[in-house]
């Protein structure tokens, strides 16, 4: 019994440690782009902070996977715990993994390039004419199509679930490349987390943790009604 019991400990911190690490990689790709185009002067800053979030993600997913899910977001986990995919135990150790990941990686950009780009914070474009309500639909919309996405890449076509990571990647790329210059593009909270925690200006947060927790709540929903009979 006391085997089992540390046995299963184990394979929960496995599954912890993994999404401490696969949100560190998430963060430091995602806000790490952000930061280094800004300061390198680089042109088309949207492409490479979507394909640095959107191929960063496909590598995370296809890595830890078979470990921990690689949810690498809290709305995800909630959402897929709400719908009896992923047990109400193991969420608030998720969450805080993955919360923990995004600021060590925010921490990393923070003493390798300095305070700049707000951190690679997702912002809304309010001198754009974007306002928080405005970028809260845009976050609602891009997180229940992720989460659509994700659903539909792995139980749709059961044969070619090994290479669900690669139209997630695509998804979450196309998503920033778009939107994340006007509202942020996040769809996720702890990829929001780590870059605020070191930015320091907490206004708009809020945007990137109720747009992807209602969202991918909402997708989910969605994709159970359309798709209930497979």
């Amino acid at each position: 019994m006391g085997e089992s019991r540390q046995e299963g400990w184990r394979d929960d911190f496995r599954k912890y440690l993994a999404e401490v690490i696969g949100t560190f990689m998430l963060v430091f790709f995602a806000a790490g782009a952000v930061m280094g185009a800004t300061l390198s002067g680089a042109p088309h800053g949207a492409v490479i902070g979507g394909a640095a979030s959107g191929i960063g993600l496909m590598v995370i997913i296809w890595i830890f996977l078979p470990v921990s899910g690689a949810h690498v977001n809290p709305a995800l986990s909630i959402a897929l715990a709400i719908f009896g995919r992923f047990p109400w135990r193991l969420l608030p150790g998720y969450i805080i993994a993955q919360l923990l990941g995004s600021a060590l990686a925010a921490g990393v950009l923070r003493a390798g390039f300095g305070s700049v780009a707000a951190m690679g914070a997702n912002l809304p474009a309010i001198d754009a004419g974007i306002t928080p309500v405005d970028a809260l639909i845009i976050e609602t919309t891009l997180s229940i199509i992720l989460m659509i996405v994700i659903l539909g890449a792995f139980n749709l076509r059961p044969a070619l679930a090994a290479f669900a990571p690669v139209p997630i990647g695509a998804v979450v790329g196309a998503e920033v490349l778009v939107f994340a210059g006007l509202a942020g593009g996040a769809m996720n909270p702890a990829r929001a987390f780590g870059p605020y925690l070191f930015y320091g200006d907490w206004t708009h947060y809020w945007i990137y943790v109720v747009g992807p927790v209602g969202g991918m709540a909402i997708g989910a929903a969605l994709f159970v009604w359309l798709f209930t009979d497979r």
